[in-house]
C-alpha cells in the first residue's frame, strides 16, 4: 500500500511538474484562442455574476474568478481587481487561469486512481495514473486557460463514482456520481454525455441484484442521480437556466456551426476523421495503436462497468464525430474511459504473466511495457514545453515593427481580416486590407505584412498576384520562418488557431507564422 502511494506521489509530481512547465508562454501577448471568453468574464464578475456569455457554461469562469480574488487577498492588495487587471495587464489574469487549468489536470491523475482502484485493481489504476500523467493532448490541454482539463478532472471523479454505483450500490455513490457530473456539465456542456453512462450504470446494478427492469426504473436511485447532476449544473452555471434568451443566443450562434462548420478545408470531421487524424496525433501512433487493441480486448472480455463505460465512449464519440465544428481537444471528454481501458488491459496481462514467470519478473515485465509506450508520449512532452518557451515569431514581429515603424503609419497585410496569425499591434492602428501598390501609394502606405504557411486557413499569405508584384516592387525588410528545412512537416489541429503542433514539434525553432514585411519604395 505505500508503495503504491508512493508511486502515485511520484506520477503526480512528474504529470505536475509537465503540466505547470511553460505557462507564461506568448505573454505578456495572448496567442492562445478561447481563453480570452473564460479569463475576460472571470474579470468582469465583479458587478454582475451573470456572464452574458452562454456558449461556454460559467463554472470555470467563477473558479478563475475566485482564484483571482484569492491571489489579490494573499498579496493585501486592496485595488478592485478590474483596476489591479487595468495596471498589472490582463496578461496577469491569463497567467493565473492557465496555472488554475494546470492544477486541475495535475489532480486528475490521483483522480482516475481513486476511478480505477477499487473496481479494476492498483495495477490498473497505477497504469491509468501514469498514462494520464504522460499523455501529451491532456498535458497540453492544461496549460491553457479554458475548460478542457477542468472538465475532465469532474468527469474522472464522476467515472469513479459511477464504478462504485455498480459495486457498492449505496445511495451515497448515485448522490455523488450525479452531483460531479453536474460539476462536469457546468464546466463544459458535452460532459453531459456521462449521463448515457450512469443510466447503463443503474441498470447494471438492479440487475446485478437480481430486480428486473422495471423495477430499475422505480428505483429511487437513478432519480436522485439526474436530481443531483441537474441541481448542481444549475448552482454551477444558474444564468444558463435564469438568463435563458442569452443561453438561445448562444446556442443558435454554435448551432450553424455545428451543422455546416466554418469553411475550413484544411479541418475535418467524422469518424475517419477522428480515428486517422485525431487519435494517432493526440496520442501518438504508438499508444493509439495499443489503445485500439485496449478497446477490442474490453469488447470482448467485459467485465464490471464496461458497459456504462462503452456507453458514456460512445455518446461523447458521436457527439464529436458528427459535429462539423471540432476540435482534437474534444476527445479530453472521453479521455479518462481510453485510459482505464489501457490500465485494465496491462492489469490483465500481469496477470497473465503471473501464472508464467516467477517473482519479480511479471511486475518488471508490465513496469518495462509502460515505459516503453509512454516514452514517445513524454518526448513529445518535452518538445512541446521546450518550444512554448521560445519566443513567438509574432513577438519578434512586434519588436522590430516597434522599432523601425512610426506609430502614426498604417501597415497593409495579406487576409487583414484574420487576426490570429498577426502580430497584436496594441496602441497602434489596425491593418488595411492590402490593395495594389499604386493605391497603397497613393495612401501613403508603404509596408506589409504577410503570415502563411503551417496554419493555411488562418494564415493564408499573399495570393499569387500578390506575391508577384511583391517581388517585383517591394523590399523584404524582415522575415522569421519557424519552420526547419528538411523536416518532417508539424502536425497541427487545422481548426484550431494555434501555431504550436501536436505532433513533430522538432520539425519548427519557434510557435507562431512564417512572417514577412516589405518596404514599397515611392515611384
Amino acid at each position: 500500500m505505500k508503495l503504491r502511494l508512493a508511486l502515485l506521489l511520484l506520477l503526480t509530481c512528474a504529470g505536475g511538474w509537465l503540466r505547470f512547465q511553460s505557462l507564461d508562454f506568448g505573454l505578456p501577448e495572448l496567442y492562445r484562442p478561447d481563453e480570452e471568453y473564460l479569463v475576460s468574464r472571470a474579470i468582469g464578475f465583479e458587478e454582475d455574476l451573470n456572464p452574458h456569455f452562454a456558449v461556454y457554461p460559467a463554472l470555470q469562469m467563477y473558479v478563475q474568478a475566485a482564484a483571482l480574488h484569492t491571489r489579490s487577498w494573499w498579496n493585501n492588495d486592496p485595488r478592485p481587481l478590474s483596476q489591479k487587471i487595468a495596471a498589472d495587464g490582463i496578461h496577469v489574469a491569463h497567467r493565473s487561469g492557465r496555472q488554475v487549468a494546470a492544477g486541475f489536470g495535475t489532480l486528475t491523475i490521483p483522480a482516475i486512481y481513486w476511478a480505477a482502484v477499487s473496481t479494476y485493481g492498483p495495477v490498473a489504476a497505477l497504469v491509468s495514473a501514469g498514462s494520464l500523467a504522460a499523455t501529451t493532448i491532456h498535458v497540453r490541454e492544461s496549460k491553457y486557460a479554458t475548460t478542457d482539463a477542468a472538465a475532465t478532472f469532474w468527469l474522472t471523479l464522476a467515472i469513479g463514482a459511477m464504478l462504485r454505483i455498480l459495486s457498492d450500490g449505496r445511495i451515497r455513490y448515485s448522490l455523488l456520481a450525479g452531483g460531479l457530473t453536474g460539476l462536469a456539465i457546468a464546466t463544459k456542456y458535452p460532459s453531459g454525455a456521462l449521463l448515457a453512462g450512469l443510466a447503463v450504470a443503474h441498470v447494471g446494478a438492479r440487475w446485478r441484484e437480481g430486480r428486473s427492469l422495471w423495477r430499475t426504473f422505480r428505483d429511487i436511485r437513478p432519480w436522485l442521480t439526474l436530481y443531483a447532476a441537474g441541481l448542481v449544473t444549475f448552482l454551477g452555471t444558474p444564468y444558463t437556466f435564469i438568463d435563458w434568451q442569452q443561453t438561445l443566443q448562444g446556442f443558435e450562434y454554435q448551432s450553424s456551426f455545428i451543422a455546416n462548420g466554418v469553411g475550413n478545408p484544411f479541418s475535418g470531421w467524422g469518424w475517419q476523421w477522428f480515428l486517422t487524424r485525431v487519435v494517432p496525433d493526440s496520442f501518438g501512433p504508438e499508444l493509439a495503436t495499443v489503445l485500439g487493441v485496449a478497446i477490442v480486448w474490453i469488447l470482448f472480455r467485459p467485465r464490471l462497468g464496461t458497459w456504462s463505460l462503452l456507453a458514456f465512449l460512445l455518446t461523447a464519440l458521436l457527439g464529436m464525430t458528427q459535429s462539423r465544428y471540432t476540435f482534437y481537444r474534444y476527445i479530453m471528454v472521453p479521455l479518462p474511459v481510453f485510459l482505464l481501458f489501457l490500465g485494465i488491459l496491462i492489469s490483465d496481462l500481469r496477470i497473465r504473466l503471473d501464472r508464467l514467470l516467477p517473482r519479480p519478473w511479471p511486475a518488471a515485465a508490465t513496469t518495462l511495457l509502460v515505459i516503453v509506450l509512454l516514452a514517445p508520449c513524454l518526448i513529445r512532452d518535452y518538445k512541446l514545453n521546450r518550444l512554448l518557451a521560445r519566443r513567438d515569431s509574432r513577438s519578434l514581429a512586434i519588436a522590430w515593427i516597434e522599432e523601425n515603424i512610426s506609430p502614426r503609419e498604417m501597415i497593409a497585410a495579406t487576409d487583414h481580416g484574420t487576426p490570429y496569425g498577426k502580430p497584436q499591434m496594441r496602441g497602434r492602428p489596425r491593418f488595411v486590407e492590402l490593395a495594389a501598390p499604386e493605391k497603397l501609394r497613393r495612401s501613403g502606405i508603404r509596408w506589409i505584412l504577410s503570415d502563411s504557411d503551417i496554419l493555411p486557413f488562418y494564415s493564408k499569405g499573399p495570393t499569387q498576384t500578390q506575391a508577384a508584384w511583391l517581388e517585383a516592387e517591394a523590399v523584404l525588410r524582415f522575415e522569421v520562418d519557424p519552420r526547419k528545412p528538411n523536416t518532417p512537416r508539424p502536425l497541427f489541429d487545422q481548426a484550431d488557431a494555434f501555431y504550436v503542433p501536436l505532433r513533430h514539434g522538432s520539425s519548427i525553432k519557434r510557435p507562431g507564422p512564417r512572417i514577412r514585411i516589405w518596404e514599397l519604395p515611392p515611384k
